[in-house]
């Protein structure tokens, strides 16, 4: 007896590593149309095994796409810690500007400020996603980031993403980072 794979092994098998573009996305929903419908619920399962490496696929295929459910499933995964795909999750919830995501994308920043140190990776996606965001919530968060509570990298980038570096001070030469 043959082993036939499901609908999510063969839309993840059809996806490539790495950036999917719109295009790319387009073509394997063109082959597989259930699978817009689908991808968040696939992506909740992965994350439930956690299948970070799957999760992340299924996260670049679901985002151009902007499917159902995408940003309730990245909060959730999100909420729950979510591996090692954080940062890909930040990114893509600001990408599909998700609005309502703007508190945990702080939140994910502020408890991981210790673990993201000294590169910064995970804070610096999370200030982009809260810029494309534009709302005054997203903004607010941004300009708490530039308080001096917060490490120097991450101050001058939140004040790069709401251009008020000037109006702040910021030396550019004395940069960090």
């Amino acid at each position: 007896m043959t082993s036939h794979p499901s609908l999510a092994d063969a839309v993840y098998a059809a996806v490539p590593e790495g950036l999917v573009t719109e295009e790319t996305a387009n073509a394997v929903v063109s082959r597989f149309p259930d699978a817009v419908r689908s991808v968040a619920g696939w992506i909740r399962d992965a994350a439930a095994m956690r299948d970070w490496h799957r999760v992340d696929r299924l996260v670049n295929l679901a985002t151009p796409l902007g499917a159902p459910g995408l940003s309730a499933v990245l909060q959730e995964v999100l909420e729950a810690g979510g591996g090692p795909v954080q940062e890909d999750l930040v990114d893509a919830l600001g990408e599909i500007r998700a609005v309502e995501a703007a508190g945990l994308i702080y939140r994910v920043v502020r408890r991981s400020l210790v673990s993201d140190a000294p590169a910064y990776r995970l804070s610096q996606k999370a200030i982009l996603a809260l810029a494309d965001l534009e709302t005054n919530e997203a903004r607010g968060y941004l300009r708490e980031m530039t308080t001096d509570t917060w490490p120097d990298v991450i101050r001058w980038n939140a004040a790069g993403a709401l251009c008020i570096e000037d109006e702040l001070g910021f030396d550019e030469d004395a940069v960090p980072g």
